[in-house]
C-alpha cells in the first residue's frame, strides 16, 4: 500500500490483478469514506463467485455468466464503535435449464460460503441469496 498525496494504490502480486487505484483526488472528504468496507464486500463477493464457478464448471454445468451484489448492515459494537454487523450476497446464476441439478448440488454446497465468507462469519452475520435464471 502507498499513499500519495490524495491516491491510494493497493499493489498485489495476483497476474491480472496487479493493484487497486482510489484516487480520491477532487473528491470532496465528506465523500470519501466507504472505499474498505467496499473491498471487503468485493472481497467477499469475488470469493463466493469464483467458487461457485468453480463447482458449476467442475461438474460441467453450462451457464452463460454470474451476477453478483452485495448490501451491508452497519451497527455499534459493544462500547459504540462501527461495525460491519451483516454482508447479505445476492448472486445469479444465467445456465441453460437442462442443468437444474447441476446448480441444485452446488447450491446446496454453497451454502457454506467460501474461504472469505466463511473466515466473516466468524465475526459478521453472513447471508446468501443464490437464484438461478433459466434460459430455454
Amino acid at each position: 500500500y502507498t499513499r500519495v498525496g490524495d491516491v491510494h494504490t493497493f499493489e498485489t502480486a495476483l497476474p491480472g490483478f496487479e493493484k487497486i487505484v482510489v484516487d480520491h483526488t477532487g473528491v470532496p472528504a465528506d465523500q470519501r469514506g466507504g472505499v474498505a468496507k467496499q473491498l471487503l464486500a468485493s472481497a467477499a463477493l469475488s470469493c463466493y463467485t469464483a467458487a461457485l464457478a468453480g463447482a458449476l464448471e467442475a461438474r460441467g454445468a453450462n451457464f452463460s455468466s454470474i451476477e453478483a451484489e452485495s448490501d451491508m448492515a452497519m451497527g455499534p459494537n459493544a462500547v459504540g464503535q462501527g461495525r460491519v454487523k451483516k454482508i447479505d450476497l445476492h448472486v445469479t446464476v444465467n445456465m441453460d435449464a437442462a442443468d437444474e441439478s447441476i446448480f441444485e448440488r452446488c447450491a446446496k454446497i454453497m451454502r457454506n460460503g467460501c474461504l472469505v465468507t466463511g473466515s466473516l462469519e466468524d465475526g459478521i452475520e453472513m447471508t446468501y441469496d443464490l437464484k438461478a435464471n433459466y434460459n430455454d
